[in-house]
């Protein structure tokens, strides 16, 4: 039996299963076919999709107030039952000790009832004004509200049998269908987090592989035995249990970055088991540390097929990268009050750079989740076209903005900081959660939210994350889907094709339909200043397509593109574009120099010059080809008798070829043919432009229709081309050959 139908039953029939002759038949929309469904109600009822009986009281914005829940104390198996009181976060006002909760928030529908009654003496307000309306007995009865499972199992592991206790649970505390509260109160969060005694990090139940890699854990950071671990060929199934557990999704929820880096002190819980946050940052940090060591236990393994590679790109898991970021962004100090005060060491852009494979269940947090935590934007104060006090451009959580204007404004931020514009070339913006098979009737409510809308007319000029190195979060450990960023972080830069000079950009917003009344409105543009240009946003409920226009020549256009290069697989066609001839004598050391640079971008794994020995590994890579005269790289990897120097060299190609395609140019006057590696989807006859501000070039395809005016064009992506990515393009250009990109 459906577990909240039971509980229903236990709390004294909230609401009843309805006899077979009282069930209705209603219908729900399947979106992904097109066809309607029907359901009976008492399916709707063990969905748990009807209207939460509680609801929220409004909080008064104008003071500095949060909700705290009451979990009031009970045996783990009962029914959840808690309450609010409302605080004032005002320093040295009165409220109880409170530890503040961190956990996945999961994708499941709402299906698991808790009862929440209100509070007297918090509620005050509402009570007076409800009096006359309803018993006061009725009104403080508890009431059932719906939460998801992983809440659930949370809130019965910390509830204590003996002593209410406080909580501040995000879900719970901040009424998420008051787009107004919700805006305010997550400008608190850093107060609420870094006011906490405590954060409780909830990574889950239920997998006994987890529970044995918590007591692992405290033999890793045990350092006097650890050389020993490292050697101990019993050892492969403790890390591979290690692994499980950093794959928890916890670690790829991005509102964790500020929840830890403002926490006075955190604990992580798997089930029963517990472990502070600091023993176990420096229990991943020592694995990643010795993982060469450790892929050598896997690959003596029998159990483990003699596989180095079992345990997959432990470099991009998000508890690495959450562990990295953490140490490494955030300087603590100790206040005179006691506190701890975290100062960060990362821009908004850096940061976001950092955090690709980190996701929120609404795509504004993308952005929203890190502003309390990022050295620029300090002040909070909303994107505008003045731009904030001092000079400085500022932005702040607003959820009256869809998902696409909250991306405008980080872009036009980025562009504004960094007088750059290589953030048009990072993928970095999700599209909104999958759509389920079936969209209940609180999913559809929730889909005419701005922030909640699939983002179906996203701009070109805002890559989706789909098209970063290990795709959206759900992807990620899938391994690798798209080759490295070739821009790089924003704080190591490495190429300078339109050699230092500063992004000249203008936003544009048009209404994607005009108002009934009067005649078409114009283009609403503005002059250039500083670089930057910025058109007013009006507050309008009619959808807006938005442009960005930048700077910039044309170099030459794309005359050949090869087939996509599918898991690291370089076919000879691929290879022929790059003037390679295969020799009679494999052993001949005669790789074309703009061939192999190619491969690897130019670079090492860590932006630098490559090693001199990089030609010679292709040489050798080269010469382990198939019959075929293919380079198969995922297979000469996993041999293990390929030298160690080739298989680095060879991870360092599967990094930047890794679904891109090569491209060959026309072959223009000042410039020649030119060869490199563009982004899937480019098409013979597309454009390779130089931006003005951009460290790379990028490929551009004119999209005008006949009914255009102006030329539009669509951001194919960024590209790696031989002899152009120090600046060499500019030299032929002047500023008479510059254009007015209109990006859309």
């Amino acid at each position: 039996m459906d577990p909240s139908v039971t509980g229903a039953r236990e709390t004294g029939n909230l609401y009843k299963t309805p006899k077979r002759a009282e069930r209705k038949t209603v219908t729900k929309y399947k979106k992904e076919y097109h066809t309607l469904t029907p359901i009976t109600f008492s399916e709707l009822v063990r969905k748990n999709i009807l209207p939460n009986e509680y609801q929220h009281p409004p909080l008064n914005l104008a003071e500095n107030v949060i909700r705290l829940l009451c979990l009031h104390q009970g045996r783990k198996e009962e029914t959840i039952k808690c309450s609010f009181l409302v605080v004032s976060l005002a320093d040295g006002a009165r409220r109880p000790e409170y530890e503040a909760l961190s956990y996945y928030w999961g994708t499941d529908e709402p299906s698991n009832e808790i009862l929440i009654r209100y509070d007297p003496n918090s509620d005050t307000k509402v009570l007076r004004k409800e009096r006359t309306l309803k018993n006061l007995g009725d009104l403080v009865k508890p009431k059932r509200f719906n939460i998801r499972d992983n809440l659930l199992a949370a809130l019965r592991q910390f509830r204590s049998k003996d002593e209410d206790i406080y909580l501040w649970v995000d879900t719970l505390c901040i009424d998420q269908d008051n787009e107004e509260e919700k805006t305010e109160q997550v400008t608190k969060m850093a107060k609420i987090y870094s006011t906490a005694s405590h954060v409780l990090v909830w990574l889950g139940a239920g997998s006994p592989v987890c529970e044995e890699a918590m007591d692992f854990i405290g033999e890793v950071i045990e350092l006097s035995t650890l050389d020993n671990l490292v050697k101990d060929e019993s050892s492969p199934a403790k890390w591979s249990a290690l692994v499980e557990l950093l794959r928890c999704r916890w670690f790829s929820r991005r509102w964790v970055v500020q929840e830890l880096a403002l926490a006075q002190d955190a604990t992580l819980h798997y089930s029963s088991k517990s472990i502070y946050w600091i023993d176990f940052a420096d229990a991943v940090a020592l694995f990643i540390d010795r993982i060469d060591e450790i892929k050598g236990l896997f690959r003596m393994s029998r159990y483990f097929n003699h596989n180095p590679e079992y345990l997959g790109d432990v470099m991009a898991l998000g508890a690495n990268i959450l562990v990295d970021v953490t140490r490494n962004s955030f300087r603590k100090r100790k206040l005179n009050t006691g506190y701890l005060h975290q100062e960060s060491l990362s821009s908004l852009e850096a940061l976001m750079s950092n955090l690709l494979g980190f996701e929120a269940s609404d795509p504004r947090d993308t952005v929203y989740a890190l502003l309390s935590i990022v050295k620029d934007n300090v002040s909070g104060h909303p994107v505008s076209s003045q731009g904030a006090p001092d000079g400085l451009p500022m932005i702040r959580a607003d959820y009256t903005k869809s998902a696409i204007e909250v991306y405008r404004d980080f872009t036009k931020f980025c562009v504004q900081q960094s007088k750059s514009v290589d953030i048009i070339c990072r993928h970095w913006a999700p599209v909104g959660r999958r759509r389920s098979a079936v969209l209940t009737p609180v999913q559809m409510k929730r889909r005419k939210k701005p922030g909640h809308n699939v983002l179906a007319n996203i701009p070109s000029w805002v890559p989706v994350l789909t098209g970063s190195p290990f795709g959206d979060p759900e992807d990620a450990l899938n391994g690798r889907s798209n080759g490295d960023s070739l821009v790089g972080h924003p704080d190591r830069k490495r190429y300078n094709a339109s050699r230092g000079t500063s992004a000249m950009v203008r936003f544009e917003d048009v209404p994607l339909q005009e108002p009934s009344e009067g005649p078409p409105s114009p283009l609403r543009e503005s002059a250039f200043h500083d670089g930057i240009a910025h058109s007013p946003l009006e507050k309008s409920n009619v959808n807006r397509v938005f442009f960005m226009h930048v700077k910039g020549f044309k170099v030459d256009s794309i005359a050949r593109v090869s087939s996509r290069i599918a898991g690291g697989l370089l076919v000879r066609e691929c290879l022929t574009m790059g003037d390679w001839n295969e020799p009679d004598d494999r052993s001949t050391n005669d790789v074309p120099d703009k061939l192999w640079r190619t491969l690897v971008a130019d670079r090492g794994p860590n932006g630098d010059n490559p090693p001199t020995w990089y030609q010679r590994a292709c040489s050798e890579s080269f010469a382990a080809s198939t019959t075929s005269g293919d380079i198969d790289t995922g297979a000469l990897i996993a041999n293990p008798r390929s030298p160690s120097h080739m298989v680095q060299f060879l991870k360092r190609v599967q990094s930047i070829v890794w679904n891109r395609v090569f491209v060959t140019t026309q072959q223009k006057e000042h410039f020649g043919e030119h060869f490199g590696l563009a982004p899937q989807g480019t098409r013979v006859g597309d454009l390779l432009c130089i931006l003005l501000g951009c460290s790379v070039p990028v490929i551009l395809r004119d999209c005008r229709s006949e009914r255009d005016a102006m030329k539009r064009y669509q951001l194919i992506g960024e590209t790696y081309i031989y002899g152009l990515m120090d600046g060499e393009a500019l030299e032929t250009a002047d500023s008479s050959s510059y254009e007015d990109f209109k990006l859309e």
